[in-house]
């Protein structure tokens, strides 16, 4: 199974158009979430109208990567389980996620990245058990802290054990002969306080 996760907070102009580009994959996710943070505007409507399910948040004080571990900490997920943890600005392209399923053949990859455009926000397709020992050794899925966001979960994942495929979406000037640089590079999306 595959579970799409996108962290929101007063998004209503831009989720719509994400979890749209999830039901269009060539190989869709089982569960689409959103993860409405304390949303003022229509972000909830939209992502209903959309096809998500939506969650929100309860006395969340740390934004996305707060949105992020209280979701993560909601879903049932069996240990052969994907989490494709997407921001609510990204628009996939159709085939990321058959592409990125590929990519995660190799066994010892726990995540597979991809930036929709050079201006849009990050995606990565991380397998459940990684993000279970990332739990089991830092006690959080998501870190809180001042370094936040794709780029921390991606030397988290390093630091417990896993390798990190090369973006799918990697930029021209990322160098492929060094897939865990351009995954950091890639996925570095500071989270807004």
């Amino acid at each position: 199974m595959i579970a799409a996760i996108i962290p929101a907070h007063d998004e209503a102009a831009r989720v719509g158009h994400a979890v749209t580009s999830l039901h269009r994959q060539t190989r869709p996710p089982e569960r689409i979430l959103v993860m409405s943070d304390e949303s003022t505007d229509a972000t909830v409507d939209v992502a209903l109208r959309a096809g998500a399910e939506v969650l929100l948040t309860v006395d969340n004080l740390h934004h996305r990567a707060g949105a992020l571990n209280q979701a993560l900490s909601t879903v049932r997920m069996e240990a052969g389980d994907l989490v494709l943890l997407l921001d609510p600005d990204t628009e996939l392209p159709a085939g990321f996620l058959a592409r990125a399923l590929t990519a995660l053949q190799d066994r010892n990859v726990g995540a597979v990245s991809a930036r929709a455009s050079a201006g849009g926000g990050a995606a990565a397709l991380v397998r459940w058990c990684a993000l279970e020992d990332v739990h089991r050794s830092f006690g959080r899925y998501c870190d809180e802290g001042p370094v936040t966001g794709h780029a921390r979960l991606a030397l988290d994942l390093e630091a417990v054990g896993w390798r990190l495929a090369a973006p799918l979406e990697a930029e021209q000037d990322v160098p492929m002969s060094d897939p865990v640089g351009a995954l950091h590079r890639t996925l570095a999306q500071p989270v807004a306080a």
